[in-house]
């Protein structure tokens, strides 16, 4: 019976991470007079994701020309004006408070940037990629709870993911040594894990991600 908890668990994971392995999508090219808004209901996608994925902080500044990555977009729909107004109108009334917060979370370790989150070709890397020196410790980015901390999830090596306040998990991957388990509790800053380069990495570096439930977000728009 234990075991099969263990394989329900990781099997769960497995679905929870999937996101941090590259995703395939689409480009689309903005034409003049085009908006972010109008592009998102074109291919079905939230607003909030495609400028996630784009690292555009003002998602009113997009430029004719400009090549935008749509993640696992939809058909195509056809965007009459006035239907299009009326659907902006909808989204805009349905949309929840934004959740980025500068701050939000600590950086869980020092060190050189050497992949940010978005596109690397013409795949989707979901988090960021922090070089530091094997052994260095890792820190949790805000208080939490421990919901995984094992090797099972393929490419990752050591994995810790931490379930924090309204729903946001943060996930610390290619650790050398996690020192934290299952259902611990931890602090803000508290020393969780060692980096390293277990898993499908080729330096030692920390593959760090936030999550708001399973939706991956860019790290950048909640740390210092």
């Amino acid at each position: 019976m234990r075991s099969l908890k263990a394989i329900a668990c990781v099997l769960s994971l497995l679905i929870f991470l999937s996101a941090c392995a590259p995703r395939r999508g689409t480009y689309h090219v903005v034409r003049k007079g085009e908006t972010l808004w109008r592009i998102s209901y074109r291919y079905g996608v939230d607003i909030e994701e495609l400028a996630a994925a784009n690292n555009i902080k003002d998602p009113s500044r997009i430029k004719a020309g400009q090549r935008i990555y749509i993640p696992l977009a939809k058909k195509k729909k056809k965007t009459r004006k006035k239907h299009y107004t009326r659907q902006v109108k909808k989204k805009t009334a349905e949309r929840r408070p934004a959740r980025v917060k500068k701050g939000r979370f600590i950086w869980p370790v020092k060190g050189k940037l050497i992949s940010g989150y978005g596109m690397r070709g013409d795949t989707m890397h979901k988090g960021i990629d922090i070089k530091a020196k094997e052994g260095t410790p890792i820190k949790a980015a805000d208080h939490g709870v421990v919901v995984y901390s094992d090797d099972g999830m393929r490419g990752y090596g050591n994995v810790i993911i931490i379930k924090h306040k309204d729903n946001f998990f943060t996930v610390y991957a290619h650790n050398k040594k996690n020192l934290v388990r299952k259902g611990d509790k931890v602090k803000k800053g508290q020393v969780i894990g060692l980096v390293g380069n277990t898993g499908n990495a080729t330096t030692s570096h920390l593959h760090f991600e936030v999550r708001d439930g399973s939706k991956a977000i860019n790290p950048f728009f909640f740390l210092p």
